[in-house]
């Protein structure tokens, strides 16, 4: 559950939303993306309430995300991987191309891949793809939900100087993400969360001199002190 959230981002910003498991990451990504409702306040996207809307109704508005876990379609090719991506889009072929392309200048290891089975990637690769997948929507808002989850430090690390990249394009992203130093690195502004309630908001730099709450966070020491928007209340 989710108590009393309250949270903005600005245009072109990067925003990590940082906590323990069961803290509420998850729950807080899926009320934004109309999965589901807040029991009290609201949803908003440039300026636009969206509470009640559907999450395709979101998904056309510019509020795209990329969920944990394996987010392509394992038999078919990368290049498959991209264009289904798209199907339903009403997009000319041209359009399809563009984008494509697009997305092969930020991964450019897949673009060497375009014919291989999805499955025949590593576990790396298979999230640069997934992620060049939802990238082709070109998001006014991407939400990112936990990117480096089972992946070697050295695929990390690669797959931050992409997000890094996307950053410098100016896109803005809500990033949950399991690791702080990663999450620092990217984003603008960090956002804790604790059972459900935000207990920590600001600049990432001044975060990584909040020694007492990481080990609150994510070490289960004593408890801390206490483009889009949310504000209220929501049940899992």
């Amino acid at each position: 559950m989710l108590f009393g959230v309250s949270f903005s981002l600005a245009r072109s910003e990067t925003v990590a939303l940082l906590g323990a498991n069961g803290a509420g990451k998850t729950t807080l990504l899926r009320t934004l993306g109309g999965l589901l409702m807040p029991t009290d306040g609201s949803v908003r996207l440039e300026a636009k309430n969206i509470t009640f809307s559907e999450p395709e109704t979101r998904f056309k508005a510019g509020m795209v995300q990329l969920r944990g876990g394996e987010g392509t379609f394992a038999a078919l090719s990368v290049g498959d991987n991209l264009r289904a991506a798209l199907i339903g889009a009403g997009l000319r072929r041209a359009e399809v191309l563009e984008r494509q392309g697009e997305v092969l200048a930020v991964f450019p290891a897949l673009a060497e891949r375009l014919a291989d089975p999805a499955r025949d990637l590593s576990g790396g690769q298979r999230q640069m793809l997934a992620l060049a997948m939802v990238l082709q929507h070109r998001p006014e808002l991407l939400l990112i939900d936990e990117l480096s989850l089972g992946l070697a430090p050295i695929v990390v690390q690669e797959l931050l100087g992409a997000l890094a990249q996307l950053r410098e394009q100016g896109r803005t992203m809500l990033v949950v993400e399991q690791s702080v130093s990663l999450a620092l690195d990217l984003a603008d502004r960090a956002m804790f969360l604790e059972n459900g309630r935000v207990v920590f908001e600001g600049r990432s730099e001044e975060l990584r001199q909040r020694d007492d709450l990481l080990r609150a966070a994510f070490l289960g020491g004593p408890e801390a002190p206490t483009a889009a928007s949310v504000q209220g209340t929501a049940e899992p």
